[in-house]
């Protein structure tokens, strides 16, 4: 019985010596190279990522601590500001009554190392100095607030909430920002006393460039000269410097009075003739006139038709007309702008500078 047992278990067959395969010494030594190789590049791959996700920290921990120190350093920055505009009635060059001084015109000017107090003598707020901020440009009220960063200033009332005046940049884009108000009596311009609140903010927002519409075209007056309307629809005031005007056959800067920094305040018009002083006689109740190089828009505005284009740098708008379908041929009316950024013009009563 033990020998049967032991018949019936089979010992694994082996394969003959001459079939059995061992595989080549190269093959092995390629094998083992293949295998270091990927160690290797693994281990580069891998320091790479270490060493840029160090470099990425370290910038990122540099970047936050640049801004945690700019954002430090915003919040005394507003304070002194706060404090400068609510300081003092204010002075440019000995002229206490700033506010009814222009941006850069005449001997005695806004630009010349002047003082930006808002209160009145008695220590309120006066409405006409903070309606006055209006005639600033955007860097030239940064640099007498010795500014650098991008700034707004804001006057509301309390009851009704109301807002007197915003000055500045585009406070809703800011990526970051510190703000400071302070509560104060606000004296009207029609002598009321009423609570008000000063905001002021300094923040980190995109560019926002320059832009003035054409908003009104007199291109055949029954008497007088001709003229154009701009309209500058930011919350400060824009320097006319580089603007140009140019029909079909000749481009004219901007210009102004020797005295004069050309600026048009915020949401004000101004008006460009072509005789600046035949104009202001003829209408005498608008503000901001000023001229032309040459004495003439462009070579002349055509009476039959022409096109009429106002460009600063990269920035331009083209306006053409014919006098036969678009009207205002010498019968007293101007081409208006339907609004100041409607894409539609009719012919209407002239109104300079009333946007």
């Amino acid at each position: 019985m033990a020998s049967d047992r032991s018949a019936g278990v089979m010992a694994p067959a082996l394969p003959a010596a001459g079939n059995m395969a061992v595989p080549p010494r190269g093959a092995l030594m390629r094998r083992d190279e293949q295998g270091v190789t990927h160690v290797i590049e693994y281990t580069l791959a891998l320091t790479l990522f270490i060493m840029l996700l160090h470099s990425f920290t370290t910038t990122m921990e540099f970047r936050l601590g640049v801004d945690l120190d700019r954002q430090d350093q915003r919040y005394p920055a507003v304070r002194v500001v706060l404090g400068e505009l609510t300081g003092s009635v204010g002075n440019a060059s000995g002229v206490e009554a700033w506010e009814t001084l222009e941006w850069g015109t005449g001997e005695t000017q806004l630009r010349n190392g002047t003082t930006v107090g808002l209160l009145a003598s008695d220590g309120v707020l006066s409405e006409a100095k903070c309606q006055a901020l209006a005639k600033f440009p955007y860097g030239g009220l940064r640099e007498e607030l010795g500014i650098n960063e991008e700034l707004a200033i804001e006057v509301r009332t309390l009851s009704p909430d109301a807002q007197v005046i915003f000055w500045g940049g585009d406070l809703d884009s800011a990526s970051i920002s510190v703000t400071e108000e302070r509560l104060l009596l606000l004296r009207t311009t029609g002598g009321d006393e009423v609570p008000a609140k000063l905001r002021v903010s300094l923040f980190e927002a995109p560019f926002v460039s320059d832009s003035l519409y054409l908003t009104e075209i007199m291109y055949a007056p029954t008497s007088g000269t001709e003229w154009i309307e701009l309209y500058n629809p930011r919350d400060t005031a824009i320097m006319l410097s580089g603007w140009k005007l140019s029909d079909l056959e000749e481009d004219d800067l901007i210009t102004g009075d020797e005295t004069e920094q050309l600026s048009i305040p915020a949401r004000t018009a101004a008006v460009i003739a072509s005789n600046p002083t035949i104009f202001a006689s003829d209408y005498p109740s608008v503000s901001y006139v000023f001229g032309v190089e040459d004495s003439a828009l462009g070579n002349g505005l055509g009476d039959t038709g022409d096109s009429l284009t106002l460009s600063y740098g990269a920035l331009s708008y083209t306006k053409s007309w014919e006098a036969t379908t678009d009207g205002a041929d010498g019968d007293g009316n101007s081409l208006t702008r339907d609004c100041s950024t409607c894409d539609g013009w009719t012919a209407t009563t002239a109104t300079p500078g009333a946007v």
